[in-house]
C-alpha cells in the first residue's frame, strides 16, 4: 500500500508539472498558432511608436500688456460717456415735448423764441427739418434761375438795358415748364432780382403787366445749365 501511494503521488506531481509547462509555452507563443508571442510583439510595437511620436505642445498664451488693458478701459469709458450724453439730450428734448410724460411747461416757456430773436421761425440746426428746409431753399433758387432764363429768352431789353417781358407772353411760354410761375415771380421779387406792378398776377387780367429784371439778376448763381441766356 505504501508503494502504491508513492507511485500515485509521483504521477500526480508529473502531470501537474507538464500542465504548467504547456501554459507557459502558450503564454510565450509556444502553442500551435503562436498568438501569444505575436500579441506581445504588437503591444511592444505600439508602445514604441507612441513613444517615438513628438508631443504637440499648445502655444503659450501671450501675456496681456498694461497698454492693452488701458486702451480697453478708455474705450469703455468713451462709450459710456457717449451713451450718457445722448440719454441726457433725449431727456431734455422730452421736457419740451407736450406729448411726453416728462413735459415741463416752465422749461418749455423759457426756451420759446420770440420774434426778432436769433433762430426764430427756423428749425433746430442739424435736425432733419433744417436739412429739408435747406433743400427746399436750394430748389426755389434753382426755379428762380429757370425763370430768369426764360424771361431773357422770351423778352427784350428795355430802356435801362435789362430784359423785360409781358406776363401774358411769359405765362404762355411757361405752360410746358412749370405750374409755379406766379409763386416763383413773387419769390424772385423778394430776392430783388425782378420787379412788377401789383401784388398778384392773373391770367387774362394781368397779361399786359411788364415784368422787368433788376441788376441783381445778372449775378444769380443758381442758373440752369440748359440754354443759358446772357
Amino acid at each position: 500500500k505504501l508503494q502504491f501511494h508513492i507511485r500515485r503521488f509521483e504521477e500526480q506531481e508529473s502531470s501537474s508539472s507538464s500542465t504548467a509547462g504547456v501554459k507557459k509555452d502558450t503564454m510565450l507563443g509556444g502553442g500551435e498558432d503562436g498568438k501569444g508571442l505575436e500579441s506581445l510583439d504588437v503591444k511592444e510595437a505600439n508602445q514604441a511608436s507612441a513613444a517615438a511620436k513628438p508631443i504637440q505642445q499648445k502655444p503659450a498664451p501671450q501675456p496681456k500688456t498694461a497698454g492693452t488693458k488701458g486702451g480697453k478701459k478708455k474705450k469703455r469709458i468713451a462709450i459710456i460717456s457717449l451713451w450718457n450724453k445722448r440719454a441726457n439730450k433725449a431727456k431734455e428734448e422730452m421736457k419740451h415735448n407736450i406729448f411726453s410724460k416728462h413735459y415741463d411747461s416752465k422749461a418749455d416757456r423759457k426756451s420759446v423764441l420770440h420774434k426778432g430773436q436769433k433762430g426764430y421761425g427756423k428749425a433746430l440746426p442739424g435736425s432733419k427739418s433744417a436739412m429739408r428746409a435747406e433743400k427746399a431753399k436750394l430748389w426755389v433758387k434753382q426755379q428762380i434761375g429757370i425763370l430768369l432764363t426764360v424771361i431773357k429768352r422770351e423778352g427784350s431789353k428795355g430802356p435801362q438795358g435789362h430784359h423785360q417781358v409781358n406776363f401774358g407772353k411769359l405765362f404762355t411760354a411757361y405752360q410746358d415748364i412749370s405750374d409755379t410761375l406766379v409763386g416763383m415771380l413773387r419769390r424772385a421779387r423778394k430776392y430783388k432780382v425782378l420787379t412788377f406792378e401789383g401784388d398778384m398776377l392773373y391770367q387774362g387780367v394781368s397779361d399786359k403787366v411788364v415784368i422787368s429784371l433788376l441788376p441783381k439778376a445778372d449775378n444769380w448763381k443758381q442758373m440752369p445749365s440748359w440754354k443759358r441766356v446772357t
